[in-house]
């Protein structure tokens, strides 16, 4: 009696649809992302593109994933639009990431923080460029007076300056303000110079 002799395995089954069809698409998608077209133009944006790719791949890879990153991108344009507190901007790139996937758990985060931001008491403090420049000591005088302010609890501070050593000599000076606590601030590259600190009274 021979031996038995290895059973083949069978081959895979085709798939059920027109690869090249798909990654045409696929690749379309991805053109789409690069260029920061993810739901406009309504018919030659990513969303579109890879809703068309799930119409004949229902719950292919990289169509699902496809969806994951275009919801990543406008919580990056939301975040963007946060730093420049530019609020309404930031609302609707929260919208659109939610028609996308109203589940994504980083959509609800950010929306919270909008608001937060948004309606939160502020003091800012308007600087002129040539006596940041020049280090003035009245400007270095205002300075060490917000920056008693910006020790506060939940005190956020934001620093627009010309470049990042003005940015530096500002903070150092409300730096010398009175006091242990640390002072939290960030750095945006603009002009005229300025000093805002919010407060944030239901953050620890």
């Amino acid at each position: 009696m021979p031996p038995d002799q290895p059973v083949a395995a069978p081959p895979d089954p085709p798939p059920a649809y027109d690869e090249d069809a798909l990654y045409a698409i696929l690749d379309a998608a991805e053109r789409a992302l690069a260029d920061d077209r993810l739901m406009t133009p309504e018919n030659d944006s990513a969303y579109h593109y890879y809703r068309e790719a799930l119409a004949i791949a229902p719950d292919h890879p990289l169509a699902r994933r496809g969806f994951e990153r275009i919801v990543e991108s406008y919580l990056a344009l939301a975040g963007r639009a946060i730093e420049r507190e530019r609020w309404a901007s930031a609302r609707s790139m929260l919208d659109r990431a939610r028609i996308v996937d109203a589940d994504h758990s980083g959509i609800a985060t950010l929306r919270r923080q909008v608001e937060l931001l948004a309606n939160a008491r502020r003091e800012s403090v308007d600087l002129v460029h040539s006596a940041v420049r020049r280090r003035a000591p009245g400007t270095a005088a205002q300075l060490k007076a917000i920056g008693r302010k910006a020790r506060q609890p939940n005190a956020r501070v934001t620093i627009r300056a010309a470049s990042d050593p003005d940015g530096r000599w500002i903070y150092e000076q409300m730096n010398k303000a009175p006091g242990d606590r640390r002072i939290r601030a960030s750095l945006q590259i603009g002009a005229p110079p300025k000093v805002t600190v919010l407060f944030l009274d239901d953050i620890e």
